[in-house]
């Protein structure tokens, strides 16, 4: 017997252990729902995790129901783990969206936990205005968990029966058992605390107490709601019974009694008026939903507490849709003109909230707040200085810092220019504004030196004055200062000096020439010759100029880039560098010249392929291409025809024919065709490699002209067929 004593407390605990868990997981994944957008891999995580958490509640068959209050969870009449604060901070969730009981029938689909997160993240107002919890959970299709809305003003975890009683049995006035009743639930006061209290301040202790408690689970207790209807239902009910006797007499003891009734109904009013609107709305809603009225009782309570305070307690349509239905009738009589406003439709409530929303900000610009300037006034006369909080001196003490203050000044300076631009001191202004740029440059505050230079160089400027800001702003410092960037701050700072280089313009290609020809990082120097190349035809000035230079990886550099921009006007500067020391200079040269259609580096590049030395021959013959002259080909075709097949001639060969396959020119097919048909029984595996070779060659050729002889080669069966084969169905996908 012991044995399943032990093991009930152990399935208990594990339960008790896993619904935790579940509650973790939920506060979590709800959290990360209101942070991140829909079908965010964050927000997946999460409902994956959760989903795992319901699966491990859920083993064997699990069903279980959960009574929410809102200090925590009810499983069979026991309270969860009052002590962990995710269990408490779901029930306060659960509670606040008007969920009273919580059924957990299976395993929540994902697509189940997504719906149920969207619901937990609206505000009880939205879910009450659009038909309640069990409405829009019924439309949700959650189907695995069940709920069950009650009225919590009618349900607590709290001792109501000892508070009830207390108020029953206590000495003094009913107003005095209402205010220890109200001072030990809500404030917390022990009974040497509580000292008397007025309605007005008791309702002012009651206003800062929940200030600083909103949020889930804020709000009046089921306990106050309860005491105040009973108050009420003492003062009015038995004030009727008081006024008025069954024969129309009454003794002193009535009168006296009624006297008291008297009393306590103006206190009541003075505290509910001095309550702020939203605990004045919890208090009259409760009391509407928990006590049992008669109509008259109700209706002499409202009429007691009269229409203006009404209207500023039920100042909206929202207000006034969540209030019980039997207030809403009680409004109906006493506000028609304002219930009917509420009942307008969507639109008129649009146009009215736009319209309010324009004349607030009318008003924040046309007067200063009366109380605004009276605490002004007293801070002047009394020669205080009001005492700030940390969280408020924090963004003040940010404003103070230099390069705050710096860069509130370069946009001051900048804006003293453009009012007076040909004022005596803007050229000492744009000076300084110019140097305090520099600063910025130096701390890598690129973005906002951005900011200043582009308002400089906007066109709707005097021509004058942008002319003045761009010379003080094109000093060679300046502009060495932004390049020094790009070392200090490395790559993050590469967009922001492209947009620079973009705004200060052609001033920045000397600079950029120089730090092109001493870096050593090679991804640097590439961005450098990019931004020069930016430049386009007003860079080739500059670069010719420097065709000068002695270093070749200067040279080398130079020449890349004038590739895009050169002329053959060009020509008589680039030839002498055919004749450099440097072999990589000379090759660089070549391939520009013959990009230029030069005759003289054409005529080079044919006594290169004639030449001894095989490096200088494999360069010449990687140079072909489809401009290269008649003569080019023929000497190509003399080195594929002519000759051994050493492993140097057939590199050579190998090369002549890519090379011949560049120019692709349907005359040269049937010379090769004749070198597929040549024979050689001392060398036949590097003559069969050079034929494989030049039949791949036929793919460069036009398909009229080399389709019918890889068709024919394609008829063998030897390796010289399959390739051929296979370089037809290449050729052909290409002309597709």
């Amino acid at each position: 017997m012991l044995d399943s004593v032990f093991a009930d407390l152990a399935s208990s605990a594990l339960k008790i252990q896993t619904i935790a868990a579940v509650a973790v997981d939920l506060t979590i994944a709800r959290r990360i729902w209101n942070a991140y957008p829909p079908g965010h891999p964050q927000i997946e995580a999460a409902v994956q995790k959760l989903s795992a958490s319901f699966l491990s509640l859920c083993q064997d068959g699990t069903r279980l129901q959960l009574a929410v209050t809102r200090d925590g969870l009810l499983l069979d009449d026991t309270y969860l783990d009052r002590d962990n604060r995710a269990v408490k901070h779901v029930a306060a969730m659960l509670f606040e969206r008007g969920i009273g009981v919580l059924g957990v029938l299976r395993t929540p689909e994902p697509d189940e936990l997504r719906a149920l997160l969207s619901l937990l993240v609206m505000k009880r107002e939205e879910i009450f205005s659009q038909g309640g919890i069990e409405q829009l959970w019924h439309e949700a299709g959650i189907s695995s968990l069940q709920i069950k809305a009650i009225r919590y003003d009618r349900f607590s975890g709290t001792e109501l029966e000892e508070l009830d009683g207390e108020f029953a049995q206590g000495t003094g006035s009913l107003w005095e058992r209402f205010t220890r009743l109200l001072s030990k639930s809500e404030l917390g006061l022990g009974d040497n605390e509580q000292g008397e209290l007025a309605p007005e301040l008791l309702a002012a202790r009651l206003n800062a107490h929940f200030s600083h408690r909103s949020g889930v689970g804020s709000g009046l207790s089921a306990a106050t709601l309860r005491t105040f209807s009973a108050l009420v239902q003492h003062s009015f009910g038995a004030a009727e019974g008081a006024d008025s006797g069954g024969d129309g007499t009454g003794t002193a003891v009535e009168g006296e009694a009624g006297s008291e009734w008297s009393d306590q109904k103006v206190e009541l009013h003075a505290f509910i008026a001095a309550l702020a609107p939203e605990l004045r709305r919890q208090i009259l809603n409760g009391f509407c939903e928990t006590a049992q009225l008669d109509a008259h009782v109700s209706q002499e309570l409202f009429r007691f507490l009269g229409s203006k305070l009404l209207q500023d307690t039920y100042a909206t349509a929202e207000q006034y849709a969540a209030a019980p239905p039997l207030l809403q009738e009680l409004l109906r009589t006493l506000l028609p003109h304002l219930t009917r406003s509420f009942e307008a439709s969507d639109e008129d409530d649009e146009v009215r909230a736009k319209m309010q929303t324009l004349l607030q900000e009318h008003a924040n610009e046309a007067y200063m707040p009366d109380g605004y300037i009276q605490g002004l006034v007293d801070a002047l006369r009394n020669g205080s200085v009001k005492q700030l909080a940390p969280e408020e001196l924090q963004p003040l003490l940010q404003t103070l810092t230099p390069h705050f203050i710096d860069s509130r000044s370069s946009e001051l300076i900048l804006q003293l220019v453009f009012s007076d631009p040909a004022g005596t001191t803007a050229q000492e202004l744009i000076t300084n504004l110019a140097n305090m740029c520099g600063h910025f440059l130096e701390l890598g505050d690129y973005g906002h030196v951005l900011k200043i230079l582009s308002q400089a160089a906007d066109p709707r400027l005097p021509p004058q004055l942008r002319l003045a800001m761009r010379d003080a702003f094109c000093r060679r410092e300046f502009l060495d200062e932004i390049l020094s960037g790009l070392t200090v701050w490395g790559k993050p700072k590469y967009d922001d000096v492209s947009l620079l280089i973009q705004v200060l313009g052609r001033a920045f290609i000397e600079p950029l020439l120089d730090r092109m020809a001493e870096e050593e990082n090679m991804s640097l120097r590439r961005f450098m010759m990019d931004r020069v190349q930016s430049f386009g035809e007003a860079a080739r000035p500059h670069l010719l100029a420097r065709l000068s230079d002695q270093r070749w990886y200067v040279l080398r550099n130079i020449l890349l880039m004038l590739r895009s921009v050169a002329t053959p006007d060009d020509c008589e500067q680039l030839r002498p560098l055919l004749r450099n020391i440097n072999q990589r200079v000379r090759q660089e040269a070549l391939k520009l010249l013959l990009c230029l259609g030069d005759p003289v580096a054409q005529r080079q590049l044919l006594r290169d392929i004639d030449s001894t030395d095989r490096e200088t021959q494999l360069n010449a013959i990687s140079m072909a291409d489809r401009t290269s002259p008649p003569e080019m080909a023929r000497k190509l075709l003399i080195l594929l025809t002519t000759g051994g097949f050493s492993a140097v001639e057939c590199e050579l060969k190998s090369a002549a024919v890519q090379a011949l396959g560049e120019m692709a020119r349907p005359e040269l097919l049937p010379e090769l065709v004749k070198v597929l048909g040549t024979r050689s029984l001392l060398s036949y595996k590097a003559l069969q490699r050079v034929k494989l070779d030049i039949i791949r060659s036929f793919e460069r050729y036009p398909v009229a002209s080399a389709g019918p002889l890889l068709e024919q080669l394609a008829k063998g069966d030897d390796e010289l067929a399959r390739q051929a084969a296979g370089s037809l169905k290449n050729l052909r996908s290409k002309g597709a």
